[in-house]
């Protein structure tokens, strides 16, 4: 099933705005007062990919650090997870993915001490800290710890890890803290508060946060941009259609010189072209998705019937219902052990 476009932009946005070392400096201080101090962001780098393992490659998405962190005596890496999840229905798997990301990271630091030429260094663990930013409406609702998931006997789970990834959740911080507050990251981010709000209470949000970014112009231009961009973007990706042409135009009249409405101006149509294009990309991916669908369907049924018969009527109406091309492939696969029509189609 395709992503929600509108999901699709907040998770995407709050990453990109998220690699900037000035907005996770913000978030890691509002997540973890007590350890952000420490935290060198300006020296982060992307976690290696190597220690990903099978199909977890396609977490890709998810913002792993490595960053240098300052402690008393010493300086040493840690590995810092950020997932961002804005759906509704909470993922009851996010206490197990990010143990499991742990986990290979330190399997693959295992192995690099193993291949590495003596003297070795005494073998320490690197610390990591995980992190979900949910910025969903509700608070979360699935498991919160890897405990959680464990099925009986009770016995047995003093055995388990004690995992327990940290979340900071939007809902439960009010629009107004966030705005008020020192933070340009938490303040852009309060706009998607307004999701499902009213227009006259939606504008007020968006006219506040602009407001309170408005500094930025003068002391951070790349930043500002950045920002904008983003409260730009939820304008058009969040709310109705109908309704984006009042948001450019609002947005233009909240700059104070012509050449700052010229910007925000031009920053709008950057954006609504960006959305027209991601809208026939997304066409064109169905429509070559949906030619793989009928091909494999088409050649399931000449190599099946080849063995099992020509399929009946039910037979082939069920096939051309199936539109999962992972499941195809499977059923094509086990053309040759299946006993019957019946027995292919069963195959999960």
């Amino acid at each position: 099933m395709a992503d929600d476009p509108q999901r699709d932009f907040t998770d995407r946005a709050v990453r990109e705005l998220l690699s900037r070392p000035d907005n996770l400096r913000e978030f890691l201080a509002a997540a973890v007062p007590d350890l952000a101090a420490g935290f060198d962001v300006e020296r982060m780098r992307p976690a290696p990919r190597e220690f990903f393992l099978g199909n977890w490659r396609r977490r890709a998405a998810d913002l792993l650090f490595e960053i240098p962190y300052r402690a008393a005596d010493r300086e040493a890496l840690a590995l810092v997870c950020v997932l961002v999840e804005h759906q509704t229905r909470t993922d009851w798997q996010i206490p197990l993915k990010t143990f499991v990301y742990a986990a290979l990271y330190w399997e693959w630091q295992w192995r690099a001490w193993e291949e590495a030429r003596p003297p070795r260094p005494d073998f320490a663990l690197t610390p990591v800290l995980p992190i979900v930013l949910h910025t969903g409406p509700r608070p979360w609702g699935s498991a919160r710890t890897l405990r959680e998931l464990l099925a009986p006997p009770a016995a047995f789970h003093g055995f388990a890890p004690d995992w327990r990834p940290l979340f900071w959740e939007l809902a439960a911080h009010p629009p107004e803290v966030l705005l008020n507050g020192p933070a340009a990251f938490l303040q852009a981010l309060a706009i998607l508060k307004a999701d499902d709000r009213e227009l006259a209470e939606a504008e007020r949000l968006f006219a506040e946060a602009f407001r309170q970014l408005d500094p930025l112009h003068e002391t951070g231009r790349v930043r500002w941009r950045e920002l904008l961009g983003f409260l730009l973007g939820w304008a058009l990706h969040r709310r109705p259609a109908a309704e984006r042409p009042h948001w450019h135009a609002l947005a233009v009249r909240m700059q104070q010189t012509a050449e700052r409405q010229r910007e925000v101006e031009n920053m709008g149509q950057t954006i609504a072209q960006s959305l027209m294009e991601e809208g026939r990309q997304e066409g064109r991916q169905e429509g070559r998705q949906e030619g793989r669908v009928q091909q494999t369907r088409a050649i399931l049924i000449r190599l099946a019937g080849k063995r099992l018969g020509a399929p009946d009527e039910a037979v082939r109406q069920a096939i051309e219902r199936l539109a999962d091309l992972d499941r195809l492939d499977r059923m094509t696969d086990r053309i040759d052990e299946a006993s019957s029509w019946a027995d292919l189609l069963a195959t999960p």
